[in-house]
């Protein structure tokens, strides 16, 4: 059940790595580089799930999160912090549906999306 994805990451080397990884299983996959772009870009189109970074100039992950889970219009909207911050409760407080190590977990990113998407 591929579903489309918003990849947000001030790292073009990461969401390209993050874009190729879920293209390979199916997934259509739209990119975004700051807190800003990503609410801009939900505004135009909504995804089936958000992959998000947590450190970005700007708006970080935690606020885009905290702003998505106000809008009763995204309550379907799902969300993965795919960050190297250790800091999972401050994710999970902000809404998150799961959370991500991006130097470890990576590679196991495609099943987790799928996962959430079923859920």
């Amino acid at each position: 059940m591929p579903g489309k994805i918003l990849v947000v990451d001030d790292s073009k080397l990461v969401t390209d790595i993050v874009k190729l990884r879920l293209e390979m299983f199916g997934f259509q996959v739209r990119l975004a580089h700051s807190g800003e772009d990503a609410l801009a870009a939900i505004a135009s189109e909504v995804p089936d799930l958000m992959v998000l970074d947590v450190q970005m100039p700007g708006i970080d992950g935690y606020e885009v999160c905290r702003r998505l889970r106000d809008d009763p219009l995204l309550d379907d909207l799902r969300i993965i912090m795919l960050t190297s911050s250790d800091d999972k409760h401050a994710a999970f407080e902000a809404g998150v549906d799961d959370y991500l190590n991006k130097d470890i977990d990576l590679l196991n990113l495609p099943n987790r999306v799928k996962m959430i998407l079923e859920m």
